[in-house]
């Protein structure tokens, strides 16, 4: 990354403000290959992002050049229980197994959205926001296209490929995370701060 990017974490009061920013950031993830959201589910992000933001804990991680963001991550701790009343929650609990179903829940965080500018890619941004983002959760969980090249920087950085499933026609697979576990010397090291 170039040195004139600056990264911060944003809570969700933070990312409502950057509400254009962001849907712009979508239009040009999303519009393009292997995504092709058509313009009535581009057009209602600022409509899901009110959503995902409502929920307790929500926050971020975005990516600046000088002014124009180039990148974000956000989410919210997971509940208890999986979600439901969505297409997406839906398609979701009707395809994972209880293993699996329990990879997705609390302690779990729920990576809602990762986006990089496309003319920003492949220069470490999407790796250094998901690695901000997930640092202090001891499990994470996303799902994305199985042709996005993201998939391939989440299994580089040691994501699991959980299952595949469909919502609304669009192919989706889920991948988990797992914070490394600390044994001897550096458990004993964290534990004394």
């Amino acid at each position: 990354m170039s040195r004139d990017i600056a990264v911060r974490s944003v809570d969700a009061f933070e990312l409502a403000a950057y509400r254009d920013q962001l849907e712009r950031l979508y239009r040009k993830c999303f519009s393009a290959p292997p995504w092709h959201e058509p313009e009535e589910r581009l057009a209602a992000f600022q409509g899901r992002l009110e959503q995902h933001l409502s929920n307790s804990g929500a926050g971020g991680v975005v990516v600046a050049d000088e002014d124009e963001m180039v990148g974000a991550v956000y989410g919210w701790p997971a509940g208890t229980e999986l979600a439901s009343g969505s297409p997406f929650d839906d398609a979701l609990a009707a395809a994972v197994t209880p293993t699996i179903a329990r990879r997705l829940v609390a302690p779990a965080l729920v990576v809602a959205e990762l986006m990089v500018d496309p003319g920003h890619q492949r220069r470490g941004i999407g790796r250094a926001l998901l690695t901000r983002y997930v640092e202090d959760w001891p499990a994470a969980w996303l799902a994305t296209h199985p042709d996005a090249p993201a998939a391939t920087l989440y299994r580089q950085e040691g994501w699991q490929q959980e299952c595949e499933f469909s919502v609304e026609y669009h192919p989706m697979v889920v991948f988990t995370w797992q914070a490394p576990r600390r044994t001897g010397s550096s458990a004993r090291r964290a534990a004394r701060g």
